[in-house]
């Protein structure tokens, strides 16, 4: 213990018997081993994502808003170079596609591209009978698919990332922040490049992969928070790109990997967290009838009469056990819908009562966790190093093909 009075610090973790304390010995938060390479070009990669994955669409209303566009069949040809203030559409008939324009087009076709050029060309586009303008930026490919229009966004990992952060991180969050998030997400899409190969496109826009929203356009500190780590991904110690998982909320103490995901993986091992533990979604309760709970869990009838039933967790446990019964309580969270697996219970009145810490499955980065230290003042690289075990920041471009 660092000499002086205990309750002038605040503990920020514990691992290998090493306290570091907020503010007073920042400098010396760097135990973990984060390396971080400078970065002497972007990244120019370019993405493929299918767009309303879980809608079907029939009809497409295309609208350019910055840059020059022009419209391309199939076989790469110029069939119609768009104007100012123009706008087509593109409906499906039968296997084949019907474009349309105020300005003379008329065309039946087997796919469509949508090209711009100018350095950042960006356009609108509505979907079926909705009223709401969605933005996107560089290209756009539109094919038939099973009766339905298959759309594909075709954009820089740069833009990509911009997009998805601010529809997962939302407004006034702290610089640092955004250039944590862009880094997990960043080292996600990279990682997952091949998810969607049958479907013909890398990623998805919903949270099957990460949420790409076109109704959320990225504001001035989400792109600055982009630009300022562009390129940068997580590897492991074997300089394998990690899984960036996260979650809202640990309730104070992180979860390892395979407790969650069977999979053990040396940078997602539980760690303390106190700067989430005042945060919004910290705690949580739940009530439900003896019986009810029983049932749920598939438990023998006999395990109702036993007396006691406190169950507490100090720290996170993999297992609930009750009488003869166990259970996974990560199987015991999706089956009685609780928001965490973090949590305490006791029986009181016939009924099993719940006091639960945290919201989400608790592996890897707690964001709000995260949000904290962020405005505390630590650095991006710092938190991310807290909550990544072991892990290096390296450009994409010093990224080596695993054998």
């Amino acid at each position: 213990m660092i000499n002086g009075k205990r309750d002038e610090f605040t503990s920020v973790y514990k691992h290998e018997n090493v306290i570091c304390f907020r503010q007073t010995v920042r400098r010396h938060f760097l135990v973990f081993s984060m390396i971080v390479f400078q970065i002497t070009s972007v990244c120019a990669q370019d993405i493929a994502v299918g767009l309303m994955t879980r809608t079907s669409v029939s009809t497409v209303l295309f609208s350019p808003t910055d840059g020059k566009y022009v419209l391309l069949n199939e076989k790469e040809d110029t069939i119609y170079v768009f104007k100012s203030d123009d706008a087509i559409s593109v409906s499906i008939t039968g296997e084949r596609l019907l474009v349309k324009s105020a300005y003379g087009l008329n065309d039946t076709v087997s796919s469509v591209k949508m090209v711009g050029e100018g350095n950042s060309p960006n356009f609108h586009v509505r979907f079926n009978d909705d009223k709401r303008d969605y933005s996107y930026f560089d290209r756009l490919t539109i094919s038939p698919s099973d009766g339905a229009l298959k759309l594909v966004n075709h954009v820089s990992i740069e833009r990509y990332v911009a997009r998805v952060v601010q529809s997962e991180v939302g407004y006034g969050a702290e610089e640092e922040y955004y250039k944590i998030q862009s880094i997990i997400c960043r080292t996600y899409a990279t990682r997952n490049l091949v998810r969607h190969i049958v479907d013909g496109y890398d990623l998805c826009d919903h949270e099957h992969c990460q949420v790409y929203s076109g109704l959320k356009p990225a504001t001035n500190e989400v792109m600055k928070a982009t630009s300022a780590t562009s390129g940068l991904v997580m590897v492991d110690q074997k300089n394998h790109l990690i899984l960036s998982a996260f979650h809202a909320n640990c309730g104070g103490q992180t979860a390892n990997s395979e407790d969650v995901w069977k999979e053990a993986r040396s940078y997602l091992t539980s760690v303390e967290d106190t700067f989430c533990i005042h945060s919004r979604s910290a705690v949580w309760d739940k009530s439900m009838p003896i019986n009810e709970f029983i049932t749920q869990l598939g438990f023998g009838s006999n395990s109702a009469e036993v007396g006691d039933w406190n169950f507490n967790q100090p720290d996170r446990k993999k297992y609930f056990t009750l009488n003869t019964d166990s259970v996974e309580i990560v199987q015991m969270r999706r089956m009685l819908q609780l928001r965490s697996t973090y949590f305490d219970l006791q029986v009181k009145d016939g009924n099993v009562e719940f006091s639960g810490r945290g919201y989400g499955h608790g592996v890897g980065l707690c964001q709000q966790g995260a949000m904290k230290m962020a405005e505390t003042g630590y650095t991006y690289s710092q938190i991310l190093g807290y909550y990544y075990k072991g892990v290096s920041l390296i450009p994409t471009t010093s990224l080596q093909p695993e054998k």
